[in-house]
Parts: structure tokens; C-alpha cells; sequence
């Protein structure tokens, strides 16, 4: 890559990562890309298995579409769905009124800072999500913090290492009648995917904080990998 390639991909970077760009862009986001990873959230419902009464927290909920999901899959258990962006928040709110799912709740929290209470949650789950972390390491200690002893974590992002093949096969799930497509794969190859975690680096970074008996490996619908481990 270019040194100008490089300055772009870095600026483009920062901007993916930015709350108000999230406040602003992120209805977009929610009806161009959340129906094409349909069937990642689908696959992390299936590999969490909840308690009756268990409390589960999604981090990175965005507009709610995986945290309604397991409310809805476990009536039984209580999901709280945190985003950084306000705007996110009041969609997923708006979202899951208009379900009507009451085991559920949306609030305004940022991962690298935590406002609940040690020990408070039985799982947690978070989708595409860590790659906008600032600092991954810091995220993720506060999700063991808040774990219940031998809670599950299961955390699903972009694969670094995806194959171009794979990405232009998961380039076709996308309707953006405005971007050229070439344009658009090198945002997926360098912006989403280049600058994210391999199946390798995503496992590490989970065994680093603590968690023990981890488990990596790519999702076999889209080009994500998935990690789950326990506290």
C-alpha cells in the first residue's frame, strides 16, 4: 500500500470509529448493513446458551437487532444492549417498542468504562463491534470485570485475514446504488476488514484479560470469526 493509501485508510479509520459519525450515519448503517449480517447474529444466538433469569449485556449494540434477538429467544432472561452513541440507542429503544420486548433495555454506556456493579451479568456478546474500541484490552477487562464467575463471553468481528474471494462474495449482500463497487471493496478490504482482528489476533486478545477455554473460528455464513470463552 501506498504512503497516500495508507494516510486515506488511517483518516477513513478514525471516522469509522467516531461517535458522532455513529450519531449521524448510523440509520444508514442500520438499513444498508444490518440485514446482510442477518445471519451472524442468528449464529451467536445459537452458540449462547442462557439461563432462565440470566442477565446478558451486548456490547456495541447498535440498533438492538441481536440483543432483541436473544430477549426474544430467552423470555426468560434480561438483556441490557449498550452502544456509545445516543442516537444508536433511541433507534434500538424505538426499535424494541415497536416489537414489544420487554426483557430488554437500551442505555447509553461507553465499553472502556462500565457503569455496573463487579460480577453483574451471567454472558456477554458483542458484534462488529471491538475493532472501534480505542483500546480493545481495556474493553474487554471491563467485560470480565462485570462477568459472573464462569459467565460465557462470545465476541463476533470482521476477519482480518478474509480472503478477497470472500469479500467480493460478501460485497454482493450490499445495495449502494451510489458507491462504485471497486470503491466499496477496497473500503471493505482496508477500512473494515484490514483494520480488525484475524481469527489469531481475536483469540489472543481474549486470552490476555483472563478468560480461559477459548474458542475461535471463523463464521461459516460471512467472513467474521467468532470467539467465545469463559470467565
Amino acid at each position: 500500500m501506498t504512503r497516500l493509501n495508507t494516510r486515506i485508510t488511517m483518516l477513513l479509520t478514525r471516522l469509522r470509529d467516531m461517535r458522532i459519525v455513529w450519531d449521524v450515519m448510523g440509520s444508514l448503517y442500520n438499513r444498508r448493513i444490518y440485514d446482510s449480517i442477518a445471519e451472524l447474529f442468528e449464529y451467536i444466538a445459537g452458540e449462547l446458551t442462557a439461563q432462565d433469569k440470566a442477565q446478558i449485556i451486548d456490547a456495541g449494540a447498535g440498533r438492538g437487532y441481536l440483543s432483541l434477538l436473544l430477549a426474544s429467544r430467552n423470555p426468560e432472561a434480561r438483556v441490557t444492549g449498550i452502544d456509545y452513541s445516543r442516537m444508536q440507542v433511541r433507534r434500538a429503544e424505538s426499535y424494541r417498542r415497536q416489537r414489544n420486548i420487554f426483557n430488554c433495555s437500551f442505555h447509553q454506556s461507553d465499553v472502556l468504562s462500565l457503569q455496573f456493579k463487579d460480577a453483574a451479568f451471567d454472558a456477554a456478546v458483542s458484534a462488529g463491534s471491538i475493532k472501534h474500541w480505542s483500546d480493545s484490552r481495556r474493553g474487554l477487562m471491563e467485560l470480565h470485570r462485570v462477568l459472573k464467575p464462569g459467565g460465557c463471553l462470545i465476541i463476533a468481528e470482521t476477519d482480518r485475514e478474509a480472503s478477497d474471494e470472500d469479500l467480493r462474495k460478501f460485497a454482493t449482500r450490499f445495495h449502494l446504488p451510489f458507491v462504485p463497487k471497486g470503491l466499496f471493496f477496497w473500503g471493505l478490504r482496508h477500512v473494515i476488514f484490514g483494520q480488525s482482528f484475524s481469527q489469531d489476533q481475536l483469540a489472543d486478545a481474549v486470552d490476555r484479560v483472563g478468560f480461559h477455554n477459548v474458542q475461535c473460528r471463523r463464521v461459516p455464513t460471512c467472513p467474521y470469526v467468532i470467539v467465545k470463552a469463559w470467565k
